[in-house]
Order: structure tokens, then sequence, then C-alpha cells
């Protein structure tokens, strides 16, 4: 067998320990042969030389059977005695070199790497393939590593790509399994290098029937994630009538399950029922999945509020249930560079689950995109010398490790695609569309909830138009954008001149009546968003009226 021609995709580390009582550890391993395993590693850390020998043999005659490459971790010696197709090494085993002069030229060599330096040192050493990991927390085996998510995937690879191992193959270990094995192919890639497979333990070698375990994880690593749309696509003419789509989302009446902020509860449904969506408000484990199963439902993951002693594992819990089902989360990680308890967290709820779209400042944003700022409360902190071209690339950075959608909100919103066309691998640096809208007013920074309540409004969107998410996010935020400016216009006093300007009180009454009053209007209203280029090359924003020459929400296509 071609130590550079294996196939790496489905690759069972075994674990006898592991097996159900009752069942034996070479059918466990026949079973996951049959079912599509690609390459078998043999682990035996508790286990006579001579067993070990024999157990090899034994299982080596399995894979010569399958055409699969079996793999002897750690032990040299074994692996010489059954002429096992390679060894894998770990960080305190033989070095990758002295295996080499051991076993020949034309054995396969993997070594486990879970740092940029271990990468580096693979490439030095020549090996073949590389584990990376540990990605998730996992208790196959007592190890003092710190799971680094597809953040950690990401850094190896990119050491990887740009410092001579491009040709190295490789695969995620550690804690992937048949729920988050999609998120991790979609996620822990970069552009020109991609992950060739992933490592398992206990997904196959710990269960009651190992063959269906087995085609499980074959089918999800083939195929699409559900939270992708099967008809995912670009849709230009989607803005033809914003008014229209507004109808559309109170037509369809999506339900909004929300975990959200204890202090904009109220108003958030209340955004919720005004844009024609049913707001529910549930932080009850049971009815997580219930409610993920239901057509037409979208989830709101605010973590303003972290007081509940279990509310890492409940946010975990709810993003698995919707992830499994592929109904649309938000996810706006309020305050999530506020205190480094909150920064760890959010490290977590990332690597827990996948996002239709990140809504949060530009402070929030900076944190996601893993960048140092420091926060004050939940409040951008002093971040004034920062430019737009660099809130973009944060945006940027956020959406692609992400592959989702990032909202960054302020006096100005940016929105930035980072789903693309829901490929699990670009060759080359893919191009991310970035649009920037302009419009409300400043006084929804002066209101309880109308920030955290825009996630409620995306999510009622997205859940209306699946297929077209990027484009439902830029019509849920103009929406916004243009009922903020027409309230605020209407919030003064009653001749129309105020030496205060908009009153908060009469401003939220109005925001919620312009919400509702946006979708029941007549289409000759306008509202007509146009994407199509001006002469600069740029997208606009076609209202039918404006007062002073500017619009109350512009939209417009940015090349930053």
């Amino acid at each position: 067998m071609n130590r550079t021609d294996f196939d790496l995709s489905i690759y069972l580390v075994t674990n006898a320990e592991m097996v159900p009582e009752g069942l034996s550890f070479l059918d466990q391993v026949r079973k996951a042969i049959d079912n599509g395993v690609t390459t078998i590693q043999l682990r035996e850390k508790n286990i006579e030389t001579r067993d070990f020998i024999e157990r090899a043999s034994q299982v080596h005659e399995l894979t010569k059977a399958a055409g699969i490459p079996l793999i002897i971790n750690d032990r040299v010696d074994v692996a010489l005695a059954v002429d096992a197709e390679g060894v894998h090494v770990g960080q305190t085993d033989i070095p990758v070199p002295l295996v080499r002069k051991l076993v020949g030229e034309d054995k396969i060599i993997g070594v486990s790497t879970g740092k940029v330096e271990e990468a580096r040192q693979a490439i030095k050493d020549g090996a073949d393939y590389v584990g990376i990991g540990i990605v998730y927390d996992t208790k196959t085996k007592d190890h003092k590593k710190i799971p680094f998510g597809t953040l950690g995937i990401r850094e190896i690879l990119t050491v990887l790509l740009n410092e001579g191992g491009a040709d190295i193959k490789t695969c995620a270990i550690g804690g992937v399994n048949q729920t988050n094995v999609q998120k991790v192919l979609y996620q822990g890639s970069i552009p020109g290098k991609k992950l060739d497979g992933v490592a398992i333990v206990s997904c196959i070698m710990a269960q009651e029937d190992a063959a269906e375990a087995t085609r499980v994880l074959v089918e999800k690593f083939h195929s699409h994630a559900p939270w992708l749309s099967d008809d995912h696509r670009a849709d230009n003419d989607f803005f033809n009538n914003v008014t229209e789509k507004a109808k559309k989302v109170a037509d369809t009446n999506p339900m909004i399950h929300h975990i959200t902020n204890a202090v904009v509860k109220n108003f958030s449904a209340n955004v919720t029922l005004a844009v024609g969506a049913s707001p529910i408000m549930s932080e009850s484990y049971q009815e997580f999945e219930e409610f993920a199963r239901l057509p037409t439902t979208g989830l709101v993951l605010n973590t303003g509020t972290q007081s509940a002693e279990n509310f890492v594992q409940m946010v975990m819990a709810a993003a698995k249930a919707y992830n499994a089902t592929g109904n649309p989360i938000v996810f706006d990680p309020v305050g999530c560079g506020a205190s480094e308890m909150r920064k760890h967290r959010t490290r977590l709820f990332l690597d827990a689950g996948y996002y239709t779209v990140i809504k949060g400042n530009v402070s929030e944003i900076l944190t996601v995109a893993g960048e140092a700022n420091q926060m004050r409360g939940v409040d951008t902190g002093d971040l004034s010398n920062l430019t737009e071209e660099a809130i973009v690339a944060a945006a940027k950075r956020a959406a692609l490790n992400n592959r989702c959608i990032v909202v960054v909100t302020g006096a100005v919103d940016y929105i930035v695609d980072g789903i693309l066309d829901g490929a699990n691998y670009y060759e080359s640096q893919p191009t991310q569309r970035v649009f920037k809208v302009q419009g409300g007013s400043s006084i929804m920074g002066d209101v309880t909830g109308t920030g955290c309540s825009l996630g409620s409004a995306i999510a009622a969107y997205i859940t209306t138009f699946p297929a077209t998410p990027l484009e439902a996010t830029i019509a849920a935020v103009h929406h916004y954008k243009y009922v903020g400016a027409v309230a605020a216009r209407r919030s003064t006093t009653p001749n129309g001149i105020s030496d205060f300007g908009p009153r908060p009180g009469s401003f939220m009454s109005n925001f919620l009546d312009d919400l509702y009053g946006f979708r029941i209007q007549e289409s000759k209203v306008g509202h007509k968003i146009m994407l199509g280029p001006n002469p600069d090359k740029t997208f606009y924003t076609k209202l039918e009226s404006s007062e002073n020459g500017r619009y109350p929400a512009e939209v417009e296509e940015i090349f930053i």
C-alpha cells in the first residue's frame, strides 16, 4: 500500500475496554470495516506483547481483506511483527525519524499534534499524516490537553499549508462523533487545506450496534449538514419588494424560541410579535428537542444573563437540538469580552454549536474573531480609533472561521457573509460579500432591548427564508433600521418640535407600532432595495421617499 495513497476519512481507533458486555472486540471491528471505516488503528495499552501481536494479526486479516491499512499505536515491534501498514506515535513516544529508520520507507507514519509547534516538527520529521486534537473533551483516555475546537484545527492546518506540510494528510480527533462531524468538517478547514478525515473511538467501539453507528457516521461525513439548505443560493431579486418579504414573514408566522437576557425578554417578545412571528421563552431542557423538530422554528441564543447554575449546559443542549434538525440559530454573545469567564464560555458556545447568524457590537465581534479588547459591561469600550476597514476585517474573520453570517451592530451596521455557497472547502480565499446598513436613530441605543431584539427580527426572517439567509438577514436589519428612524421622527412633542429630541417612552411604543405597520402597508409605498451596480460599482437602497436627502435606511454593498 502506497504510504501517500490511503483513505483517512473514517479512521477508527480501537479500544477493547469500551466494547459493550456480550459483544466481542473483533466483531465490533468487523462491523465497522464492513460499514465504511477506511483505516484502523489498533491501540492497546494494557495488554502483554504476545497478546498484542495475536490481536494485531487477527485485525490485520480483516483489514487486508477489506483493502484498508492497519496502523499500530506506538508499538513499532508489533507493527513489524505483523507487517502492519503503519505506526502512529504520540508526542512522548518514539520520534518519527527513528520510527522511519526502523520500519522503512514504505510504511505510513502518523503523529499526534495539538500545537502549532508540534505541527512544525511533524513537517520537519516527514510524517505522513497528523492527528489534530483534541478537538472536544473526551473520556476515551486520560489526558491533560485542553480542547481547542475547530479554531485549533484551523491554526494547525494553516501551519501545514504555509510551512511545507501541504501534502501531509490530516484527521481531527477528540470527541468527534455523529452529532458534530459535519460541524467539524464545515468549520475545520481553511482556504487551500482541509481535513482528510476524522478519528473516532467511542462512537463506534462503545456502541451496541457498531454497524449502524458506522453507517450513520459515514453518511454524515459525506453529506451536507442539516442547517445548510439543499437549495441554498444567492438571490439578487430578493429585494424587489421588501414589504412583500415582511408580509411573508407574518404569513408564515415562524415560532422563535428565545433563551435570552432576562432584562429584554418582554421587549423581545413584543418585537417578535410585531414582525409577525410567535415568541416563546423557554429554558427547559425537556422542551428543546421537541421545539427544534417543529417546522419554521428558529432559536435566539442571547448570553447576556449567565446567572443560572446550568447555563453553559443549557446553551449547549439547545444548540445541539436545533443543529440536529437544521433549524436556524441567531447567537448573540452579549458582553462576551467583559470578563475572562465570558470569553471562555463564548469559546465553549462557539465550539458546541453551529449558528446561522452571529450578531454583536464591535467589541463582541472582535472577541468572537479572537482579538483582544476590553468591554465596559455589555457596552463597547473605547474603539474610537478603529477604522471601518478594521471592523470589517474582524467581521470577515469571524464569519469565515464560523462559516456563518456576522452582523456588527452600531450607528452603522455591517453584515458579512461567511456561508458563501455552503461548500465545506475552498481551494483559494473566497470572496465574502459585505453590506453596510445606515439608518435608525441614536435613541435606539438609549432604550434597553433594541439591540438584543434585533436578533428576534433576524431569526424571524431567516426562519422564513432558510434558502437565502444572507438576503433575509439584510432584509431584517433594513426593516429594523428603517422603522427605528421613522419611529424616532414620530417620538417628538405633539407639534413636532422638541428641545430634547425623541422621547424614549414614546419611541418604544412607536417603534413596535411601526414594526407592525411596515408589513401591512401597501406595496406601492416602496422600500425597494436595488441590488444593481451604480456607476461607482457599489450597490444602494432606493426608497420612494426621503427627508433632507437621507433615507430612513440605506443598504450599500462595500468592497473592503
